[in-house]
């Protein structure tokens, strides 16, 4: 443990690191703050004070759980509003008795979030048993025609999709663009660069490497506590961004829904993913912050390949915006593109692409999700990396 806290002290917990990840920080809020007040987050907190005014008395009388008085009356309201504005001879004048003071405001609010979201909601488990039915015909031909792929997907689609249905109704906006929010993604991987990447080379530079590598617990002891305290480091300011974006993200559109299934998202309907959004949010958190702590290990190797801290730096950014591009390919149906998603740790912190539908591999009548196999591939790499750098200093350590 001393040697764990010794290497975090004298390379990655510097002065510049901490000012950086402060900086960082603040950053971030101002990014998801901006992001909520221009409409990306919420659409309708871009809008005009009378509308989101309007929105929140509707959404006041319908969140909670889908009843037959609040399906009611969202569909009746739309309905009446529907007509009132279809010939264009409303009034445009501010009206009494609306939401939002515009008989076309309330039109706007029902149309554009109220009757799709829950329309949506009230039709998801009817939806899905057509899916169902679909996967059960599927599952009869492709096992007539031993077709064994096609056979386990569907069977897997019949074990992992049964008995779905949204019973509560609450709308997702933030949860949404939490889930897919990745601008810290980038200020993490600047972070560790800056403070990871010099694992090895500062040593080098000042001479403290010759001294390290003539001492017995200086070199196999020196070499887990460097690639172990870059991993806690990875694991740790993934989990500070994940709560600090999740406590900003609730402070502007609330935390209501958190319990709800993921697939009560439309956007996620057909994810093979049944816990609630909140679960999914952990998971690909922890995602993130496996695939992270493979980049520092790459950064650590390149940080034994080279002298000067500058080089390991430049390397390393431009290797990570190579692998990042790669991650780009892991819906792909091109399967070289998809080997090559699968190589890079950045294909991890887009986990809520990998589980917003159904992909995966059949492997020996088993059917495992693209998730579980990027997962492996990413054990092995982080093992290999591992050797590699043992190696690369074997060669100064004899």
């Amino acid at each position: 443990m001393n040697f764990f806290y010794l290497e975090a002290r004298k390379n990655i917990l510097r002065r510049y690191t901490i000012i950086a990840l402060i900086l960082f920080l603040c950053l971030n809020t101002v990014k998801i703050i901006t992001d909520y007040k221009s409409g990306e987050i919420k659409p309708v907190a871009a809008n005009t004070s009378g509308m989101q005014a309007g929105y929140n008395e509707i959404y006041e009388k319908v969140k909670g759980e889908i009843t037959e008085k609040t399906v009611s009356f969202v569909t009746s309201e739309y309905q009446r509003l529907d007509k009132l504005t279809a010939d264009g001879t409303y009034s445009r004048k501010p009206q009494e008795g609306t939401y939002s003071g515009y008989i076309f405001g309330d039109y706007y609010l029902f149309h554009s979030y109220f009757y799709p979201y829950m329309e949506y909601s009230v039709k998801y488990s009817s939806e899905m048993e057509k899916v169902l039915t679909q996967a059960e015909e599927n599952l009869k031909f492709y096992q007539e025609n031993k077709n064994k792929a096609e056979t386990t997907k569907n069977a897997y689609i019949l074990d992992h999709y049964n008995g779905r249905s949204i019973s509560e109704f609450y709308l997702y906006d933030g949860w949404e663009s939490l889930l897919s929010y990745d601008f810290s993604d980038l200020l993490i991987l600047l972070l560790l660069v800056l403070a990871v990447a010099p694992a090895f080379t500062c040593e080098k530079e000042n001479g403290m490497i010759l001294i390290l590598s003539s001492c017995k617990r200086g070199r196999w002891p020196m070499l887990f506590s460097k690639c172990g305290s870059a991993v806690i480091f990875s694991w740790s300011i993934t989990a500070l961004f994940a709560l600090f974006n999740l406590l900003i993200f609730g402070l502007l559109c609330g935390f209501e829904g958190w319990n709800s299934p993921l697939y009560a998202i439309e956007s996620y309907r057909n994810t093979p993913f049944s816990g609630s959004v909140l679960m999914f949010y952990v998971l690909i958190c922890g995602a993130k912050a496996i695939g992270f702590s493979v980049t520092v290990l790459l950064l650590i190797f390149l940080s034994a390949c080279f002298k000067k801290s500058m080089y390991p730096c430049l390397a390393g950014m431009g290797l990570c915006i190579i692998l990042n591009y790669c991650s780009g390919w892991a819906l792909s149906s091109v399967w070289w593109k998809q080997v090559l998603a699968c190589i890079s740790p950045f294909t991890l912190t887009n986990g809520n692409l990998l589980l917003e539908r159904l992909l995966g591999v059949s492997f020996g009548g088993i059917y495992v999700l693209q998730i579980f196999i990027v997962l492996i591939v990413q054990m092995v790499i982080a093992y290999l990396l591992i050797m590699a750098i043992r190696r690369k200093l074997c060669c100064k350590w004899k």
